[in-house]
């Protein structure tokens, strides 16, 4: 295979992942509405296989993270490089009240690709 069309191929497959990273950062994120001492989720799409995905940057004291879990595409062969899948935070509602989770989606060790968004959080 000659060198310079597969050097063509990875630079349109990085582009490709590039741009489609940067719109799953600017999709609508659910706000979580829950009752105090249940579970609670938030579920986003999310690129891990290239280096991006979501960041807590602070969690209102309405929630307690109990995990966060990452489920690829079932459109995707297995260990598929740039496929995207979902990302979801399980927390338990701790307390009543209303306030504000500020994510961040990202690579975690690149800043500059960084995008902040804000969820509203009100438990009964």
């Amino acid at each position: 295979m000659d060198t310079n069309m597969t050097v063509k191929k990875i630079l349109i497959s990085c582009m490709m992942m590039a741009v489609s990273a940067s719109t799953v950062a600017s999709e609508k994120v659910n706000d979580i509405k829950g009752e105090q001492g249940k579970e609670v989720s938030l579920s986003m799409e999310s690129n891990p296989t290239t280096g991006y995905g979501w960041m807590i940057k602070s969690l209102p004291k309405e929630l307690f993270l109990v995990s966060k879990i990452y489920e690829q595409s079932k459109d995707c062969g297995e260990k598929v490089v740039g496929c995207s899948g979902t990302e979801t935070f399980n927390f338990i509602a701790n307390k009543s009240g209303k306030g504000e989770l500020k994510l961040i989606y990202g690579k975690s060790f690149d800043r500059d690709s960084w995008k902040e968004t804000t969820v509203k959080v009100d438990i009964k």
